[in-house]
């Protein structure tokens, strides 16, 4: 027998493996000790500077993980990805800032 539609639950929407927010905040606190406006970043960044306002705002959604280290990068941002054998028998996934 079918399922209705109403039955159904939703998909869970994936949460990305690097925390947006964390990117986010460090893309706010380069623009902060930087003086720069959202105009002069979204220029340095090659965006719109509403889409500027959005990431300083934290209001991620529809941004991707991709994007926003392109971000980081384009404000003079060196990023390493590290992948090694785990102490445990899980992996873990950490953003550290230097």
């Amino acid at each position: 027998m079918a399922r209705s539609n109403a039955t159904r639950r939703p998909r869970a929407v994936p949460e990305s493996v690097i925390p947006k927010n964390v990117l986010a905040k460090e893309i706010a606190s380069i623009l902060e000790d930087q003086n720069l406006t959202q105009t002069e970043a979204a220029y340095i960044m090659r965006d719109a500077p509403s889409q500027i306002s959005l990431v300083v705002t934290g209001k991620l959604r529809g941004f991707s993980t991709e994007r926003l280290l392109r971000m980081l990068a384009r404000l003079g941002r060196d990023i390493d990805i590290v992948i090694r054998p785990a102490k445990g028998k899980s992996g873990k996934v950490s953003v550290v800032r230097k």
